[in-house]
């Protein structure tokens, strides 16, 4: 009979009862030798936990069964192959669908009977029992140990780190170390983590898999606070009331049973400038917005609504239910994010990256692009005035009491103490002082974004720089994406005035020296003569023009932007 073996340790079973891997093997090759089985595979788990079946060589095991490769699993005792006793009947009867028998070397029971099955049984429930005994006793000591200063976390460590087993300590990896103190560094520059992204895969940083770096990646080692020195832990539990596809729900636990201690590893990173990364952080959480690809969108983050000051935003629409044909169109954000009536009009994607491209075209065409005299000319470009001297805590109060005179005025109404005329006078003065507020707001907010995209300009200009490639014969999307944020402050949409087309709505801000470059051609960038000829197709680039733009432009930029670092 064809046999395979399937051995598990766990940490807490090689630390306190001893079922190590080589015991379990020598025991079951002699019950297997003694009882004439022929071994075709031995399966083995290191250092994984009984409370999930997603394990690798049980997976494998199961896939193996159910292609018939053998007739019987061995075990060294039940509680390896599973301490859940529904878990433990269910994998069995799996085994059992297969034609697979299913023995313990150590616990005498036969499944085939019905006295075999009820002592089977009970040797499951005595196994979960253990399981949550061992639960039980392994909680406190874990509390004592990050009390201690000893990391408790999973099996790998934290990137920065490496796991000393044997002295349960965190050593620092200088590599992965130098890479952790560049993100902070990088961040509280005023960097975004997209910046930070795409600087570290230029310059060819590599994961501790050795894969390239991602958004989600860089906020986890900015939130981590073992960086600092401190260890914390029991944020999270695993729900056994909630389910999901695979797992139990992971949730978090109430504050106050979160422990944060001094740990004995070394610090990367001082704890003042962890501070201020998350200030930062928490500074620069946004109202929801609908989420797109901005890969999809070139002038995600640039464009602004006119009208209330709130961002457009990247929308796919099905243009065409019969076929699903999807178009991008860039979207106010208004309603959505500050819950403004804002009515101005969505614009076809297509249509205002084709209206970016001739703008681009116009510039590189330009006098002053040529010869450069915007050498010795500083300024600005987009007033936000109207918006420095309010504040905007005053306005968020002044907001919420605006919405409490109208609960209050709706009420009086509803209680017949106000005439319907006087009702729709007042709300109507309150509704629209309502809107201005929030459009107030709202421009603050772009103003903030305004401040933050000037303090970090001269980093995108050193990143654009030390990412340049001198032999580079297209320009992509990205490449595009980056000059777009040398280029252009802001990108406005108008309310259209009548049949106004889109060349008529949309006014372009510069940062200096384009400002200036720009301005003398300024009267024939959006004049419709020029623009007639335009075709705007979705996937082409609309500007008829031999050579691309954007590529005269990424060739020009090492020339001109040089200069801003001096």
């Amino acid at each position: 009979m064809k046999v395979v073996f399937y051995t598990r340790v766990s940490t807490e079973d090689q630390a306190k009862e001893g079922y190590s891997l080589e015991v379990q093997r020598e025991y079951l090759e002699s019950f297997a030798e003694r009882e004439g089985f022929e071994i075709f595979k031995v399966y083995c788990d290191d250092g994984i936990s009984a409370y999930s079946t997603r394990r690798p060589a049980l997976q494998g095991l199961l896939a193996d069964a159910k292609a018939k490769r053998f007739e019987l699993v061995l075990v060294y005792k039940i509680d390896r192959f599973s301490r859940n006793l529904k878990d433990l009947l269910i994998l069995v009867d799996e085994l059992l669908g297969y034609g697979v028998g299913f023995k313990s070397a150590t616990e005498p029971f036969d499944s085939t009977t019905s006295a075999g099955k009820l002592m089977f049984q009970q040797l499951g429930s005595f196994a979960e029992f253990e399981r949550n005994r061992l639960a039980e006793r392994v909680f406190p000591g874990m509390i004592k140990g990050v009390q201690a200063g000893n990391w408790q976390g999973a099996r790998y460590a934290p990137f920065g780190y490496h796991y000393n087993k044997p002295e349960k300590l965190l050593e620092v990896v200088d590599d992965e170390a130098k890479v952790v103190r560049l993100i902070y560094q990088m961040y509280l520059e005023g960097r975004s983590t997209r910046d930070i992204v795409n600087y570290l895969n230029r310059n060819g940083f590599k994961s501790r898999a050795g894969l390239k770096f991602y958004d989600k990646f860089i906020g986890d080692v900015l939130k981590n606070r073992i960086y600092t020195g401190q260890l914390i832990w029991n944020k999270k539990h695993y729900d056994k009331n909630q389910k999901t596809k695979k797992h139990f729900k992971y949730v978090k636990n109430d504050p106050a049973k979160i422990i944060i201690s001094q740990g004995r590893h070394q610090p990367i990173i001082s704890l003042e400038d962890f501070e201020k990364a998350q200030n930062l952080l928490a500074n620069k959480k946004r109202t929801w917005r609908p989420r797109v690809r901005n890969q999809e969108y070139l002038l995600s983050g640039l464009l602004s609504c006119a009208k209330c000051n709130s961002n457009y935003c990247g929308n796919l629409s099905i243009s065409n239910h019969h076929t699903g044909i999807k178009k991008r169109w860039y979207r106010c954000s208004g309603p959505l994010s500050h819950g403004i009536r804002c009515k101005n009009r969505a614009v076809k994607a297509a249509e205002v990256e084709a209206l970016t491209d001739s703008v681009v075209a116009r510039l590189v065409e330009s006098e002053g692009f040529k010869d450069s005299r915007w050498t010795t000319v500083t300024g600005t470009n987009g007033s936000f005035s109207a918006f420095f001297d309010q504040n905007p805590a005053s306005l968020r109060q002044e907001l919420v009491e605006n919405k409490q005179k109208q609960g209050k005025l709706t009420d009086a109404y509803l209680d017949n103490l106000l005439g319907e005329d006087v009702f729709h006078a007042k709300m109507d003065e309150l509704r629209l002082r309502e809107d201005e507020l929030k459009k107030n707001l709202a421009g603050i907010e772009l103003l903030a974004l305004e401040r933050e995209r000037s303090e970090g300009y001269l980093n995108r200009v050193k990143d654009f720089l030390d990412g340049y490639d001198e032999g580079l014969t297209k320009v992509g999307f990205e490449h595009k994406r980056q000059m777009a944020g040398l280029l252009f402050k802001n990108i406005k949409i108008a309310p259209p005035v009548g049949s106004a087309h889109l060349e008529k709505r949309i006014s372009f801000a510069f940062f200096e020296p384009f400002n200036f470059i720009f301005s003398e051609a300024r009267a024939n960038i959006l004049d419709r003569k020029n623009l007639c000829k335009i075709q705007i197709p979705e996937k082409k680039s609309a500007y008829a023009h031999s050579v691309d733009p954007w590529f005269v432009l990424y060739k020009s930029l090492k020339n001109i932007l040089p200069l801003l670092l001096v």
